[in-house]
């Protein structure tokens, strides 16, 4: 089976793949969308453009395009920026008719690039429009490689060698190997909260002019690869903040609690009856409401308080109150004003500056007065 049939085979196998976990979703998925590892392959297509190169991006697919493949590992640290680790091989053919000055060049170039290293990852949906649980997602990637390359260089008409790594000509000597700057454009596509498809664009700068083993006009040689693949996520990316001023730090996500808001009955209107006078010990009152610290309005609601905060850290569960269409999201049950302001402080210190003091009796905002906060 040739290159072509095996990278046909793989496509047909990642859509059939694709559409399997698509129609085993029948509810809303990808909840989590900052995985904390993601590990993938890819397949599809390089060309080359250096010196020994003609042709432009749609002329080469007529027999100067070659397989190309990679694996990666990469590292997320909140819902923008993350760290990857990759492997890449692909195959390299170009021919060149004629020099720039129209003279016959009949030169033929074929060979193969192994690359490993790092690259810096960044979702440019995050950045600029803000994180949301999307399905769709732009992003780029920025590396440095390593790359072992081995070719031949041929007369296209004889197939005659000019030149082939091994081969020792006196006065010529060329690299087999070299720094190469590695630049991605894709886009990602989550299937499921754990798989997601890519399809990416990226050029590959190659910091020498020995790939091709001739010299004409090119200070770099440059590699383009299109690829599509699919790629695991697990773990959970988000930014864990430290709690301010408090000791215990939560371990997951917090939950959001919908209390059914109720009004509070009023009571039949009571005449008293006329008793005796009895001097009893004053006895202290007991508190009938308790302070929260509101840290969201919206009229919309929202399923889970990570999708406005994913790097806050919450003590306590999120209530959300529905009163005049606004959803009003609060956290903990303070019996003490004091108590409730310092941790109003501690979420503004967070990020979340407009979090503020507010009462509740009977799960019914109550205004705030003075005797309250005795």
């Amino acid at each position: 089976m040739d290159i072509k049939k095996r990278a046909l085979l793989f496509l047909i196998i990642l859509a059939s793949w694709g559409g399997a976990e698509i129609k085993a979703q029948q509810r809303s998925v990808y909840n989590y969308p900052i995985p904390g590892w993601e590990f993938g392959a890819q397949l599809g297509f390089g060309q080359y453009y250096g010196d020994i190169s003609q042709r432009s991006y749609f002329q080469k697919f007529s027999g100067e395009t070659r397989f190309s493949g990679q694996l990666f590992a990469r590292r997320h640290f909140n819902e923008r920026f993350g760290l990857g680790f990759s492997l890449h091989r692909s195959g390299l053919r170009s021919i060149k008719d004629n020099f720039s000055d129209g003279a016959v060049a009949n030169l033929e170039y074929s060979g193969r690039i192994f690359e490993i290293g790092v690259h810096g990852y960044l979702n440019l949906s995050n950045l600029f429009w803000g994180y949301q649980a999307r399905r769709l997602n732009l992003y780029a990637t920025l590396g440095l490689h390593y790359g072992d390359w081995k070719g031949t260089l041929t007369d296209s008409q004889t197939q005659n060698v000019i030149f082939e790594e091994g081969l020792n000509i006196a006065g010529l000597k060329f690299n087999s190997g070299g720094m190469v700057i590695p630049v991605t454009l894709g886009l990602k596509y989550a299937i499921s909260n754990n798989l997601s498809l890519d399809f990416n664009g990226s050029i590959h700068t190659v910091l020498s002019d020995d790939l091709d083993y001739y010299a004409d006009g090119f200070k770099q040689d440059i590699l383009l690869f299109t690829h599509v693949g699919i790629a695991y996520h697990f773990g959970d990316g988000r930014k864990r903040a430290r709690p301010a001023n408090i000791g215990n730090e939560s371990t997951g996500p917090v939950e959001v609690i919908d209390y059914d808001r109720f009004e509070i009955k009023k009571e039949a209107k009571v005449v008293p009856a006329v008793l005796p006078l009895i001097e009893m010990e004053p006895v202290s009152q007991t508190k009938t409401f308790e302070f929260r610290v509101q840290v969201l309005a919206k009229r919309e609601k929202i399923t889970h308080i990570s999708q406005i905060f994913p790097n806050i850290t919450f003590e306590y569960p999120i209530v959300v109150n529905n009163y005049q269409g606004i959803h009003r999201y609060s956290t903990g049950s303070f019996s003490s004003f004091n108590d409730a302001q310092a941790y109003a402080n501690t979420m503004r210190n967070r990020g979340i500056h407009d979090a503020f003091v507010v009462a509740y009796r009977n799960d019914v905002r109550i205004p705030i007065t003075a005797e309250m906060k005795d």
